[in-house]
């Protein structure tokens, strides 16, 4: 069945709007309207609109809250939006502290790395680099030359040039050296190189011995940079976990306090000169039940009002549609849903959509053996994933089991137990005859359906005309 419906409006000072917000809101389910454009008839209305103050703290409390092994509070504490605000950024100001320190030490981890990529090739020079980085007459060029032109340069070049190349490393595509030349002769001797596609690599004067000290010098100053970082990473997880009660109390406040900001953007204000003048108002839909207890609950207010309007053809928005039904039947609200949910004056479908999903099931699919096997695993599924499909799946495996006893058939065999009406495979036409039979009727209780939503909706080309309507239903 659908819910019915009350249109209400709450108004009240605008200094209270976050409080009627978090008390009363938040505690009964309302389907809000953009009170602006519902009394787009009033004057002197307008938006309530303000910067939410929260949404940057939220965002960054965010980062600290994935931090935390588990969501749970042991113990959890009420928490002003001031008492909320001042915690988080204190914890926020301590782990940014270490953060700080964390993006230093990944910064020079980065630059060792870079170190060791540029010097790893030159690691069997077996001199000391900071002494050739100092030469003043000898001139020098680090880099890497591809096997075609190195093998090109030792066979016709080389004997004739006054340098010394002294390779270092290969691989598949380059040959990796370092070649010696006077400095008269270095514009010559560059110009070779380059001609053969010499790739020069400009070494820091960061290096201290030789290539291969170098490289295990930088490769343990990074080790040990890592392990700085790594204990800075504990040290912000230990940090959160120690607070991890309050923390979580005060960012639940804020996320609450952040939600009830963003009301704002369907709430109206007045026009007044005076902040002490100008009150609020909000607009939305509620079930009828709720919408008792509510004003219940807001009769002891001196100065915020809440009023339920009945006579929903004054109001320019329809309401929601919210559908009501028994705990067996909820789950086949997914197949209503998933075709678009029905108006709010139209009829729900949900309770013909169970019986008939399960009752055609049940006629094809009859087994007892296999139907059991249907409802423990559905049921199974649910209670541990709580899935709609399988409340589904279970239900039809309770049709399965009955006309499997119908039919008397048990996991394919029907000589296990007795029939209850008739055997399938012997009576086969009228099976036939009586799924004809069913069709036909669903196919008209689905057409008187359509005829009566017709009728609540006022429309009566649809039950006349329609293609489910009565000059079809008469056909």
């Amino acid at each position: 069945m659908i819910e019915k419906m009350k249109f209400i409006s709450i108004t009240g000072p605008k200094n209270e709007f976050d409080r009627v917000v978090n008390l009363y809101l938040n505690k009964y389910e309302i389907h809000l309207e953009n009170a602006l454009t519902e009394l787009s008839s009033v004057r002197n209305l307008k938006p309530f609109v303000e910067i939410n103050p929260y949404k940057d703290l939220l965002s960054k409390s965010e980062e600290l809250i994935k931090k935390i092994e588990t969501t749970e509070p042991t113990t959890k504490k009420d928490m002003s939006i001031e008492e909320a605000t001042s915690y988080i950024s204190s914890v926020l100001s301590e782990v940014e502290e270490l953060n700080s320190k964390k993006k230093e030490l990944k910064a020079e981890r980065s630059h060792l790395y870079e170190l060791i990529k540029q010097i790893e090739p030159f690691r069997h020079l077996d001199y000391d680099v900071n002494k050739i980085l100092e030469f003043k007459f000898i001139k020098f060029r680090f880099g890497r030359i591809s096997h075609e032109y190195y093998s090109k340069f030792s066979k016709h070049v080389y004997d004739n040039l006054t340098t010394l190349f002294i390779e270092c490393d290969r691989d598949a595509e380059y040959v990796w050296g370092v070649y010696f030349v006077p400095e008269a002769e270095s514009a010559k001797v560059d110009a070779i190189f380059s001609s053969l596609h010499f790739e020069k690599m400009f070494l820091p004067n960061e290096y201290e011995g030789t290539p291969e000290e170098a490289y295990n010098t930088i490769i343990e100053k990074q080790k040990q940079v890592s392990d700085q970082i790594n204990n800075i990473r504990i040290q912000i997880k230990n940090q959160i976990e120690s607070v991890k009660d309050n923390l979580l109390s005060a960012y639940d406040a804020l996320v609450t306090f952040s939600k009830n900001f963003d009301v704002r953007k369907m709430a109206a204000c007045t026009k007044k000169k005076e902040e002490s003048d100008l009150y609020f108002i909000l607009c939305g839909w509620l079930t009828e039940s709720n919408s008792n207890k509510l004003m219940s609950d807001m009769e002891k207010e001196s100065n915020v009002y809440c009023i339920v309007e009945d006579n929903h053809t004054s109001l320019t928005t329809k309401p929601p549609t919210k559908l009501k039904n028994l705990k067996i039947f909820k789950p086949f609200e997914m197949y209503i849903k998933m075709y678009g949910t029905p108006a709010y004056n139209e009829i729900d479908p949900t309770f013909f959509v169970a019986i008939t999903y399960s009752l055609l099931f049940g006629m094809m699919f009859g087994d007892v053996g296999q139907g059991i096997c249907l409802i423990l695993g559905g049921a199974l599924i649910y209670k541990l994933k709580k899935s709609n499909l399988a409340a589904i799946i279970a239900s039809a495996g309770i049709f399965s089991t009955i006309f499997g006893f119908v039919y008397g058939s048990f996991f394919g065999f029907e000589n296990v137990i007795h029939h209850l009406w008739l055997n399938p495979m012997e009576n086969v036409m009228t099976v036939l005859l009586a799924a004809v039979a069913f069709g036909v009727c669903l196919i008209v209780i689905a057409m008187i359906l359509n005829i009566i939503n017709g009728i609540k909706s006022k429309d009566m080309e649809r039950v006349l005309f329609d293609t489910n309507g009565v000059a079809r239903l008469h056909d």
